[in-house]
């Protein structure tokens, strides 16, 4: 049952992990004014260069925890 858990927490973390990631990468390649501001000009969206730095750790976080989710479900495995 706890590997179950596990497995599925694993999966979640992980499709997190890629949004999160392809969010932090494509807001880096935004071609920012001196503002610190883009405007995408299909949507008519501002975006704000200091959210990258929200981006970034928020995907630090996610893959760090998602690691520590894959030992944890290794050492499961492992003692089977």
């Amino acid at each position: 049952m706890k590997a179950k858990i596990l497995i599925l927490l694993l999966v979640i973390l992980a499709i997190l992990t890629a949004l999160f990631s392809w969010s932090f990468y494509t807001r880096i390649k935004m071609d920012y004014n001196s503002e610190g501001t883009y405007l995408d000009k299909d949507s008519l969206v501002v975006y704000n260069e200091q959210a990258q730095i929200v981006y970034g750790l928020i995907t630090l976080i996610l893959i760090i925890l998602t690691l520590l989710t894959t030992l944890k479900l290794k050492s499961i495995f492992k003692n089977l």
